[in-house]
């Protein structure tokens, strides 16, 4: 039996990771609570605005995916890690003096570039640090943090932004006056550098060894290779996982803007509320979808990523479709809260889901082609489709909250299904890879 790393090493990088997560989140949610600024400040679509907080980040995202999955299975995933977080909070910052919405859109391209290290690391790290059945609860803290970072955006993003824009802007030392919006870029930027250096001081683990009676040149397959010869499994896996971050990554861009068009209350109001219920709901969330592939795990369910995603995308769906048809503030919260507790699970399971079909040699590569498949497809389409939805079937962007519902009903339908479908396939591939069968 394989030993691993101590407690104390891999805990200690599920703590950076953690962090890690959070501020991308908080990176990456911030355009979501500078919608209405910087759409006034650059004439803005909604469909143009979109752009910014989907293509934006996830085409480029999409593209450094790969090349960083090949750099986590071949180098020091401690120092990927690390430059990738000092890339993106570093980019984060420069937003900050975009003039043009074409260099704010730059910047976030760079933000998206650094990002792109946190799924193949986070697969490769964690499987290197913890046995198959423990996986899971780390795996959800990790995940907790995207969370964390979207829920510290609300709740203090809205008092922050409300702040500056009272003052009306910062003047700095060389770089003179800066807008509210541009402010808050710069501020939430920085702390980043300092979870840069945390990462690299990590204790870099040993990568799995394989098993002797495991094939040396299969074992030397590219993830292209790997993705053929367990297609039956990984398709209609990744096509649910994409199902279900359309509308993962949609609610998530429009909730706060949903909110505050519907029921006519404030930025800071929607991200006090909206975070307290991010930071509870999709906290608890992660956590539970991590323990109970643990549990599923150790009760020999050798499917239990795809059936935990099953079942949460099928529990999702009620709350996200009663959102259009709730006439109350609390009762789109309550809606919005039990939505979110099952759809945060999107997070861990994607990731347990990846781990448990890759081979030690195409672990991050593959946790790659997950994040490119993601980014290419949810992040890109999910933020888009709705705001289709709004601008051209009803036409009346007070209608977003019907917009987010119907983009739910679409997709997570098609997600369970998609999953159902993986089942049996999934199992067989976590046997083969488990034990170094080859394929029939």
């Amino acid at each position: 039996m394989r030993d691993f790393p101590n407690k104390k090493d891999g805990y200690s990088a599920v703590a950076i990771l953690t962090l890690a997560q959070i501020f991308a989140f908080i990176d990456r949610q911030i355009p979501a609570m500078l919608v209405e600024p910087i759409k006034q400040d650059f004439g803005l679509s909604d469909s143009e605005i979109a752009l910014l907080g989907g293509a934006a980040f996830s085409i480029f995202y999409a593209v450094m995916a790969l090349p960083i999955g090949f750099a986590v299975d071949r180098y020091n995933r401690t120092r990927v890690l690390g430059i990738g977080i000092f890339v993106w909070s570093f980019m984060t910052a420069l937003a900050g003096l975009a003039n043009s919405f074409g260099k704010l859109f730059g910047a976030r391209i760079g933000v998206a570039v650094g990002e792109a290290v946190m799924a193949p690391t986070s697969v490769s790290l964690v499987s290197d640090y913890f046995p198959e059945n423990k996986q899971g609860k780390p795996m959800g803290i990790i995940t907790s943090g995207v969370y964390i970072g979207i829920g510290i955006t609300l709740l203090g993003g809205g008092f922050l932004i409300d702040y500056l824009t009272e003052m009306g802007g910062l003047t700095l030392p060389i770089i003179g006056y800066v807008k509210p919006w541009q402010a808050t870029f710069m501020l939430v930027g920085i702390p980043g550098l300092f979870v840069a250096l945390g990462a690299f001081l990590l204790r870099e683990p040993k990568r799995i060894e394989t098993l002797s009676n495991i094939d040396l040149e299969a074992e030397k397959q590219n993830v292209f290779r790997h993705v053929k010869d367990h297609q039956k499994t990984l398709l209609p896996m990744f096509g649910g996982l994409i199902f279900m971050a359309l509308i993962f990554y949609s609610f998530t861009f429009w909730a706060p803007t949903m909110m505050i068009r519907t029921y006519g209350i404030s930025l800071s109001e929607v991200g006090f509320i909206l975070g307290i219920i991010t930071i509870v709901s999709s906290i608890t969330g992660t956590i539970l979808a991590g323990s109970a592939v643990d549990f599923l795990r150790n009760r020999n369910y050798s499917d239990a990523p795809v059936r935990a995603a099953m079942i949460a995308v099928l529990l999702a769906l009620p709350p996200v479709v009663l959102l259009s048809f709730v006439q109350s503030e609390f009762a789109a919260w309550a809606c919005i809260a039990l939505y979110l507790l099952f759809i945060s699970s999107f997070a861990p399971l994607g990731l347990l889901a990846i781990s448990g079909v890759s081979a030690g040699n195409v672990k991050g590569q593959l946790a790659a082609v997950h994040a490119f498949l993601m980014m290419a497809f949810g992040l890109s389409l999910g933020p888009q489709i709705t705001a289709f939805f709004t601008d051209f079937v009803f036409m009346n962007s007070d209608h977003l909250n019907w917009s987010i519902s119907l983009t739910g009903a679409i997709v997570l339908p098609i997600s369970a299904y998609l999953f159902k479908i993986s089942l049996p396939k999934y199992a067989e591939s976590s046997e083969r890879i488990k034990y170094g069968l080859s394929l029939d």
